[in-house]
């Protein structure tokens, strides 16, 4: 989703996250009118330096490259790797009685 940059009169400026088909509806409220959308520079990623691959030696010479070779090879680049759900903690069966009972014996 894109990144819009909005400006009020009064010099204020804000970043929202909306899509194209959105990007003029419902913008933010500033010093009692719409904030206006500013002309701003995109941000462009430039393509990595060449390197020779460590799976087969050859000369990888595009991030498309990187990206194809990888995915060739069944290898994942550090970062990109897609990460599991952690899975909830429960406690032991009968901890809380047990913690209960321990509790009310030292108090004793």
């Amino acid at each position: 989703m894109p990144i819009y940059s909005l400006g009020c009169a009064c010099g204020h400026t804000e970043d929202v996250y909306r899509s194209i088909a959105k990007m003029n509806d419902d913008l933010p409220i500033h010093c009692g009118a719409p904030m206006q959308r500013r002309v701003t520079a995109a941000m462009v990623a430039t393509d990595i330096q060449p390197y020779q691959s460590q799976i087969t030696g050859e000369m990888i010479t595009s991030r498309s490259h990187h990206r194809a070779h990888l995915k060739q090879h069944g290898m994942v680049e550090v970062g990109n790797e897609k990460m599991e759900a952690p899975k909830k903690l429960a406690p032991p069966p009968g901890l809380k009685d047990t913690l209960i009972r321990v509790a009310n014996e030292k108090l004793k």
